[in-house]
């Protein structure tokens, strides 16, 4: 039997945690936490201990969300245009040090890992892949119509082919595929600004 993740997903209005029990695909919102308060980030070291950070600084929960307590947010590089830009990886945000930046304008970048890494960017026309380090883009595929702007997205942290994202509308997207083609899982009732992809152990 698959083994269940679990998805945080930082809004603007609080953390949802989404569910797909016995991994068969079916996302369900399970939990909603820190309601009223725009979660900038999140981070997990796995499924029950996470740390976001809100406009009041930065807060840990031990138990998947349940009870919180203030906290330092793993170091994360500034969001200095100069320095180049920032991508998602697996193990976090991270500095673009792949030598020239990607050729692209992006809302969002993510590197996924592998024997070939695969960059992913969301632009004004969709979803973008590049497998030579942006040096040039492939369009991919989605199911459904994008809803809004895509503001993050984020490779799973415990498998190298999955990939999220979250858009400015609320929608839920998921890659299987390392990016070729996209589905909408699941529709949130508020802007989306982070996420974390987890498995329960």
């Amino acid at each position: 039997m698959a083994k269940a993740s679990l998805v945080y997903v930082g809004t603007t209005n609080g953390l949802i945690t989404l569910s797909d029990p016995g991994g068969t695909g079916r996302w369900r919102q399970i939990g909603t936490t820190l309601e009223g308060q725009p979660i900038n980030a999140v981070a997990a070291e796995d499924a029950l201990t996470l740390v976001v950070t809100t406009p009041n600084g930065a807060q840990r929960s031990d138990d998947g969300g349940q009870n919180w307590a203030p906290a330092t947010m793993p170091g994360t590089p500034s969001a200095d245009p100069a320095a180049g830009p920032l991508v998602a990886t697996a193990q976090g945000i991270a500095r673009w040090t792949g030598g020239r930046a990607p050729q692209i304008t992006a809302s969002a970048l993510a590197m996924l890992s592998g024997n070939e890494e695969v960059l992913l960017a969301a632009t004004a026309t969709g979803m973008q892949r590049s497998e030579d380090g942006g040096a040039s883009w492939q369009a991919a595929q989605t199911e459904a119509a994008i809803d809004g702007t895509v503001n993050v997205i984020m490779p799973a942290s415990y498998h190298m082919d999955q990939a999220w994202a979250g858009t400015s509308t609320g929608q839920v997207l998921r890659s299987a595929d390392r990016g070729r083609t996209w589905q909408a899982v699941a529709q949130l009732p508020a802007a989306i600004l982070s996420l974390v992809v987890v498995r329960l152990a």
